[in-house]
């Protein structure tokens, strides 16, 4: 099957996808949920208003650090955020520890997942570092009058317990954001190379027409030109000019209509290979069963095979942008008097589904029509989408489907 090079017949990617890259974005909210443990411990004794008022500015100022850092996009300034974030969190244990004891070390498990949300893992060794001796020094504060090391009265089973918590929360969020500058960076480059295709598109497009109409328009420029000076004197070679002028110019329409044809289809087969391209970029596998197609043995009519294009271009599409299908057949054949195109999904079948009466559907109806066929859809276990053409297509259903396709 032929590569695909034109950007304009690149499926589009899926509508959901940038709702799903703002799920992620905010998922690490969620762990806000563990202030309740500190939380529960300033409660469970009586303090002071004042120092209630300063704990709640406290943690709503935490808070705002946290959410900023994960909801704002990623600037050149974030590894000096990251570290204020981080001292923050460690003052956060540092006070708390005044007030509530070691239920503060939630704080530090804040503090590790913050200085892991960078690209440097040094920089999150460090951190670890400096958690590891924030969560023992009170320990071995508190024991240095019996000249026994210790932990305080923080038990072992704990210890173990919030430093693999902040371990984890630190190397997984280095792993997110090294991930997340990845998805940056070939977004980026995605773009760089669509634009550039699209150039390369522009400017193979103005050759073409440069070359397919340059040379005639000036020939029909010239003999316009001449029959305008004949009239006069020698009208008969003014009406033979003119003449020439009709036949060129119909000859210059009839080469415009098969190069606007060879920019609307290339082909089922290159369709085909542009539908494998577009389900694999979406994660859906596809199954293709036409084997008579690949033969040439198939012999399909130019009306039905750019019928059937258009149709499975538009099925694709659905599929890519609504179906969330794991999984998509696509077969070509004969059978009886008709082509057939059947395309499947295993995706989901709401009343809301691409297929329904909408204008993708109609879209694909008035193009089979226009061949004289029929299109049926169900939608057990998924979809499936039936396109029948006849064997033959008279020439007035040509021009109307070309008429449909424009």
């Amino acid at each position: 099957m032929p590569d695909v090079t034109r950007p304009e017949d690149r499926t589009p990617p899926p509508d959901d996808a940038p709702a799903r890259r703002r799920m992620w974005r905010i998922f690490p909210l969620v762990w806000l949920g563990y202030l309740f443990f500190p939380i529960r411990a300033y409660l469970s004794a009586p303090h002071s208003p004042w120092l209630t008022a300063l704990a709640f500015m406290a943690l709503l100022a935490f808070t705002g650090v946290w959410i900023t850092i994960y909801t704002r996009r990623i600037w050149k300034r974030h590894q000096a955020l990251i570290v204020l974030g981080f001292a923050a969190c460690v003052l956060m244990y540092t006070l708390g520890l005044l007030v509530v004891g070691y239920d503060s070390a939630t704080f530090l498990v804040y503090a590790g997942a913050l200085i892991g949300y960078q690209a440097s893992l040094r920089v999150g060794v460090w951190g670890m570092a400096i958690i590891v001796a924030a969560l023992l020094t009170p320990g071995w504060i508190g024991t240095l009058g019996t000249l026994r090391p210790g932990l305080g009265h923080l038990g072992v089973v704990d210890l173990v317990q919030i430093l693999v918590l902040t371990l984890v929360a630190l190397w997984g969020n280095h792993a997110a954001y090294r991930q997340t500058i990845s998805s940056i960076r070939l977004a980026r480059v995605q773009a760089e190379k669509e634009k550039l295709a699209a150039d390369a598109e522009r400017e193979r497009i103005a050759r073409d027409l440069h070359d397919l109409l340059g040379h005639t328009l000036s020939v029909i420029v010239l003999k316009s030109e001449l029959a305008r000076k004949l009239a006069e004197r020698d009208p008969a070679r003014a009406i033979a000019e003119i003449a020439d002028v009709e036949r060129i110019s119909r000859e210059a329409l009839g080469e415009v209509r098969s190069a606007v044809r060879g920019y609307r289809g290339s082909g089922l087969s290159a369709e085909l290979a542009r539908s494998k391209v577009a389900l694999d970029a979406a994660g859906v596998r596809l199954e293709l069963d036409a084997p008579e197609l690949n033969s040439g043995g198939l012999n399909l009519p130019a009306a039905v095979e750019y019928a059937m294009e258009m149709v499975l271009r538009e099925a694709v599409t659905n599929i890519v942008r609504h179906a969330h299908a794991r999984n998509a057949a696509v077969r070509v054949l004969r059978e009886g008097q008709a082509f057939v195109l059947e395309v499947r999904d295993d995706g989901s079948s709401k009343s809301d589904s691409p297929h329904v009466e909408g204008t993708g559907l109609t879209s694909m109806r008035e193009r089979v029509r226009a061949t004289g066929g029929d299109v049926q859809v169900s939608r057990r276990s998924g979809t499936c989408l039936r396109a029948s053409f006849p064997l033959e297509v008279q020439a007035s259903a040509q021009t109307g489907l070309r008429q449909a396709g424009a």
